[in-house]
């Protein structure tokens, strides 16, 4: 029994080698096979393998070439020039100035702009009959006279170029496969090899890896970021045109495509930004599912925007908008581990542009707050079901600023020595994120994509967190707060000696509390100590005086009217 088992594995093994052997002869013979002109479907001859041939001609060159009668354009060519205006690529962020096509690709152009006929050839009066169209077929190979979704040509790349660009490699170091023309312009050559089809698309390098576009191209990050060394399978859409398996494998092209591009400026596949992202990213390729959230009705939903970002515009932005790209530099992006310490901002969030607690805008955030604050800050959007407050601003930069009386530890750690009633694990002066109140539910909790993407809750919030008056106090409603601050010492009293009675009285801690802080810009009677700061449709002023005092550590009093109570000057000492 074990004997035979071992000749059928020997047998098995044998069998794989052979497939494997042929399999590798297959590969290498196609390839072979695709390095001369003849074999490829640049051979239009009556002959040639491809779909659009000669209904009768048998050479093989002469749709491009011929020795005698011909342009005098070198290489011998045998086509006219066409005459088009054409459209040229245009992006905020291209520093090269391509102008209307020259040299090697106004010679590709006089076929794939499909203003020429195929067989019009200068050395014959006549024009070749084609089968399968007269013309370049409609497609990815024929580009009209709109190229502004067309990869740039015919610019001239120098040295200052690269360092102007800063993300393009010096022309120095191209590889031979890659050649730019005599003026030093880059043209349809520089990536296309029109007699040797081994790559497919008659590429000089395999796009695989990304490894033809970044022969040019030096994307900051992204060495170590996931969309290179995601080993991820994809292959669920229908509409990308993904030739490879995996995500790294894909590389560029899983979102970009270099000709007829639907999102034109940046070369993306889809036309709405976010449609690149949910390609993999909504439940399919990526490993959390990122469509989920921005389905639910608190969310920072990209699909409300199109063509509002732009990568050169100003960190701090003068008309608020959210697409991915916004918080996630899809270059440098990569994956977080779980983290159980603080860390100022993850690693998904790498390379992206923010504000500084200061107001001053930075190309490479180095805290999460810096990116909250280019939307959240000086450009503050309007919230839904947002709270007003006796001092009231929208601004949450000005909110966490260190200077004002009381903050949530976002910029910088609390100084006081009493944070009242923090959970076990969680010391005084610890600093947090807005991540860790602002998040998916489904985040940290449920396994589902960490962020603030959307939320079952307001206010983007990871829990619950009810402000509504006269709300029955249990550990749901408030869950938000209880994540921080303990519960059982909140309802002894530990930290403030009436939190169980205003708690009793279905008193929201969002009634005499503003989670962020409280800006000294709006000046007001009160102490705003202790992130006092009243919700100004629950708490009303008693004889025109809405007043907090801080009266020192554990001490105050409050002159204020509330569920139909005066607090004329009430006191209160723990």
């Amino acid at each position: 029994m074990n004997h035979d088992n071992g000749i059928s594995r020997n047998r098995l093994e044998q069998g794989r080698s052979l497939l494997l052997a042929i399999g590798l002869i297959g590969i290498a013979s196609s390839a072979w096979a695709q390095n001369r002109v003849v074999d490829t479907v640049h051979n239009l001859s009556a002959g040639g393998p491809g779909q659009v041939r000669a209904v009768s001609e048998r050479q093989v060159c002469i749709f491009c070439h011929a020795p005698h009668n011909t342009s005098g354009l070198r290489p011998l060519w045998n086509r006219e020039l066409p005459t088009s205006n054409y459209l040229i690529y245009q992006s905020s962020t291209l520093d090269a100035q391509p102008g209307q096509p020259t040299g090697a690709s106004k010679l590709c152009l006089s076929c794939h702009d499909g203003t020429i006929a195929l067989g019009q050839v200068l050395s014959r009066t006549d024009r070749i009959r084609m089968v399968g169209g007269e013309f370049i077929p409609a497609g990815l190979s024929n580009l009209g006279t709109d190229l502004s979704d067309d990869h740039p040509i015919s610019f001239v790349y120098t040295s200052g170029l690269a360092a102007s660009d800063r993300q393009l490699v010096d022309p120095s170091t191209l590889p031979d496969e890659v050649p730019l023309d005599a003026a030093g312009e880059l043209q349809c050559t520089s990536c296309h090899d029109p007699h040797n089809n081994t790559h497919g698309d008659f590429l000089v390098l395999r796009q695989q890896y990304g490894e033809l576009c970044r022969a040019c191209h030096d994307m900051t990050g992204w060495q170590d970021a996931s969309h290179r060394t995601s080993s991820a399978q994809v292959g669920g859409s229908q509409t990308t045109d993904w030739p490879y398996s995996s995500v790294g494998e894909n590389a560029c092209r899983a979102c970009h495509r270099s000709h007829t591009a639907a999102g034109k400026e940046r070369l993306l596949i889809h036309e709405n930004e976010e449609d690149n992202c949910l390609d993999c990213h909504g439940g399919q390729g990526a490993g959390k599912n990122v469509l989920t959230d921005i389905n639910k009705i608190s969310a920072h939903d990209p699909r409300r925007y199109l063509h509002k970002h732009d990568p050169a515009e100003e960190p701090l932005i003068s008309e608020a908008h959210v697409e991915c790209s916004d918080c996630h530099n899809p270059h440098a992006a990569a994956s977080q581990p779980p983290q159980h310490v603080y860390i100022p901002i993850g690693d998904t969030m790498r390379d992206v542009r923010g504000v500084s607690i200061g107001g001053v805008g930075v190309d490479r955030a180095t805290y999460e707050y810096e990116v909250c604050f280019r939307c959240h800050g000086d450009t503050a959007v309007e919230v839904p079901r947002r709270i007003y407050r006796q001092s009231e601003t929208a601004n949450l930069r000005l909110k966490f600023s260190p200077s004002n009386p009381s903050y949530h530890p976002v910029a910088q750690a609390s100084p006081s020595f009493f944070s009242p009633s923090l959970v076990p694990g969680l010391a005084e002066g610890s600093l947090i994120r807005c991540t860790d109140c602002h998040n998916s539910d489904t985040g940290r909790q449920g396994g589902g994509a960490n962020g603030p993407h959307g939320s079952i809750y307001d206010f983007l919030l990871e829990r619950n967190y009810s402000t509504r008056d006269n709300t029955t106090e249990s550990s749901f409603e408030y869950a938000m707060c209880y994540k921080c601050h303990e519960r059982s010492s909140i309802l002894s009293d530990e930290s403030f000696p009436l939190h169980s009675l205003h708690l009793e009285e279905n008193t929201p801690c969002s009634a005499c509390h503003d989670p962020h802080g409280i800006t000294l810009t709006r000046p007001t009677p009160s102490d705003h100590t202790h992130l006092i700061n009243f919700d100004v449709l629950i708490v009303r002023p008693y004889n025109g005086q809405m007043i907090y005092r801080d009266d020192g550590m554990g001490a105050g009093s409050c002159t204020l009217t509330c569920h139909g109570e005066e607090h004329d000057n009430l006191t209160y000492r723990r």
